[in-house]
């Protein structure tokens, strides 16, 4: 490796709220990995790249100026993208803050750190990403009970036109779901029927990728929380990462303080009994319902353990279902 020349970088995505900071933030311990957040979010991209994005969850492939954003993104993963400063900092502050930025970045190319883009909002275009850069990627999967309470927690409705916009996703991955989307788009229905169905959009795609890509990893949310050790150690090999006892130490610091789900922008340890079941205090029982009934293919899909009835009370105990799901959920 020589300097100025990056190692191929890492992508983390999945559907938001699926556990994509933590595991970026975790995968990005190594001192020779660079963590880079969002570069594809519509409302902050241009802090990580220089380029911003006009739809949530863009679809690269379907975009006119799409050799602009890969141009620009190229800038960011070779560590040479210097984000516009802050408008209230003063002249002094903006110049110690650039200078800052470059030496750091300069830092990053001549040691050939490795980027890793935690990224959601890249989903639909991950394998474009891919084929441009030869990213490894790490595709998060989330229960939909968990996926739906937090969008409920904080109440994220979503722009379905977003979607429409973007006729190139919709032949790829959305023509059966067309209808349904332009009927969100037009009249906007309760929460937790959006989260439903995005939860349904996203991991259709995901399905699709887990087809299409078993060099890629598709860990489960629950699973890295509930067993983190031996999970990320084998994770860590898979993309050539070192587990060190200080990655232990920090993984286990992460899932054993702090108060449970993270806030929507920061990202905050948290405690993994209660990530796990936050969900339990949030859906009513007819949000439930709704929720196990409306993502039953793909769900069984991602948790086939959930049609086993020997294996059913250990599924009960590892979500917390209450009784009057239970029949519902197998």
């Amino acid at each position: 490796m020589t300097p100025n020349s990056p190692r191929h970088g890492i992508l983390v995505t999945g559907s938001h709220r699926s556990g994509t900071t933590w595991m970026g933030r975790m995968l990005s311990i190594p001192d020779d990995v660079v963590y880079i957040q969002e570069p594809f979010n519509l409302e902050t991209s241009t802090d990580s790249m220089p380029y911003r994005f006009d739809h949530w969850f863009p679809y690269t492939p379907g975009m006119k100026d799409r050799e602009a954003v890969y141009q620009a993104l190229e800038k960011t993963m070779e560590f040479r993208h210097v984000p516009p400063m802050p408008p209230h900092l003063s002249a002094y502050r903006a110049l110690r803050r650039k200078t800052r930025i470059r030496l750091e970045n300069t830092g990053h190319r001549w040691k050939g750190k490795r980027p890793l883009l935690k990224d959601p909002l890249a989903l639909f275009s991950a394998e474009d990403l891919v084929e441009r850069f030869n990213l490894d990627v790490v595709c998060m999967v989330r229960h939909p009970l968990g996926f739906c309470s937090s969008l409920k927690k904080w109440d994220w409705k979503f722009p379905f036109a977003h979607l429409l916009e973007q006729p190139a996703l919709i032949k790829r991955h959305f023509n059966e779901e067309a209808d349904e989307i332009a009927e969100f788009a037009r009249e906007e229905q309760p929460i937790v029927r959006q989260a439903a169905l995005l939860w349904n959009l996203f991991h259709k795609v995901i399905r699709t990728y887990q087809k299409s890509h078993p060099d890629w990893h598709f860990p489960r949310h629950s699973e890295m929380v509930a067993d983190p050790m031996p999970r990320f150690e084998a994770l860590y090999k898979k993309l050539g990462l070192s587990f060190t006892p200080s990655v232990s130490d920090r993984l286990s610091d992460s899932l054993h303080s702090g108060k449970g789900e993270t806030s929507r922008t920061v990202y905050q340890p948290r405690d993994a009994a209660s990530v796990s079941q936050t969900w339990k205090n949030r859906l009513t029982e007819e949000e439930i319902e709704h929720i196990i009934s409306k993502t039953e293919e793909l769900r069984l899909h991602f948790y086939p353990e959930e049609t086993d009835p020997a294996k059913a009370q250990e599924c009960l105990a590892m979500w917390g279902w209450s009784s009057a799901v239970e029949e519902a959920v197998r």
